[in-house]
């Protein structure tokens, strides 16, 4: 069944368009509307005019798909197509908050929280769940303790434990000797593999192998 980001009754702009002039859905199909809360939302199509689509309340579940263990992603800020992907696949891995840093490395981008926080909530509907990522920004020495960090100087994933409940991975740069000996005082360093990998690849990567193994 077809997703869409709606929290009115009525779709209209690229929801509506992508419904009736890319799907061609028609009067009668039914949808699931997705509102950024726990529940899946039913519709059946009401009308459709050229400018929105009329929708009819049927019922609301409680969404399957949305992350049951908190789980953060802090990145180094990079070009925001790059940026953009990390959002979109950290979001379907079933991360719950992504968190933008910048630190003696990072590359001199704006970093557009709002434009990617409306990526994060496109990407619920290709995933399925309905409370979408967050993303936030902060400064480096705000990051707080608890968690591990993508170490390209370490060889193993030795100290990665359930209660870890963050991942830190570094700008294109990478982080200098500096912020490496900070990070050590707050996470465990880890290797993420032999090969260097793209900041957002990492991230991806990094997230994806500790929601596994913390099942």
């Amino acid at each position: 069944m077809r997703r869409f980001w709606a929290c009115e009754n009525t779709l209209t702009d690229a929801e509506h368009n992508h419904l009736a002039n890319v799907l061609r859905l028609k009067v009668g199909d039914t949808i699931i509307a997705v509102r950024g809360d726990e529940f899946d939302y039913f519709f059946q199509i009401a009308a459709i005019t050229k400018k929105e689509t009329k929708l009819k309340f049927l019922e609301k579940q409680k969404n399957q798909h949305n992350p049951q263990k908190s789980f953060t992603v802090y990145l180094g800020a990079i070009k925001f197509d790059n940026l953009a992907l990390a959002v979109t696949q950290l979001n379907e891995i079933g991360v719950t908050d992504i968190v933008i840093f910048r630190s003696e490395r990072c590359q001199n981008v704006p970093v557009n929280i709002e434009k990617l926080q409306k990526i994060a909530e496109q990407s619920c509907k290709q995933c399925g769940r309905s409370i979408p990522v967050r993303v936030k920004e902060c400064k480096f020495e705000e990051i707080p303790s608890g968690g591990i960090f993508a170490d390209e100087k370490c060889t193993s994933l030795r100290g990665v434990h359930d209660e870890a409940i963050s991942i830190i991975i570094g700008p294109e740069g990478g982080f200098t000797e500096r912020e490496r000996e900070e990070l050590k005082q707050k996470a465990t360093p880890v290797s993420l593999g032999g090969r260097i990998l793209r900041a957002e690849t990492a991230a991806v990567v990094g997230a994806a192998i500790l929601l596994h193994a913390f099942g």
